[in-house]
């Protein structure tokens, strides 16, 4: 269990996604993520959505993201940020977007 103080150190943030790439290199099928954050800067994102989302459809979607977790290598690739998503009935994951279009790096609270 972690207290509210705890929690409220996670940096969650809205981005835009403007560019995806396949990522066969991957263990588990996946694309690598570009996304534009504002004043936060772009950063790079591996994501296992390939289930549920097509190339073309992720260009443009607005997601949320933790970016204060620290790098993670995959492979020969680098993770600035952990997308946020929820698994539907298979077992795939959904990505979280917001509602509404929302400023990039709009902090989630």
């Amino acid at each position: 269990m972690i207290n509210i103080k705890d929690f409220s150190t996670l940096e969650l943030r809205i981005g835009t996604i403007e560019k995806v790439e396949p990522f066969p290199e991957a263990k588990k099928a996946a694309y690598k993520l570009c996304i534009n954050f504002g004043s936060h800067g772009k950063k790079w994102s591996s994501a296992q959505i390939i289930k549920n989302y097509s190339l073309k459809e992720l260009k443009g979607l607005q997601i949320l993201a933790a970016m204060n977790l620290g790098d993670k290598k995959i492979g020969p690739f680098t993770s600035e940020v952990l997308v946020m998503g929820a698994e539907d009935r298979n077992g795939n994951i959904v990505l979280l977007e917001p509602e509404r279009e929302i400023q990039n790096g709009s902090k989630a609270s």
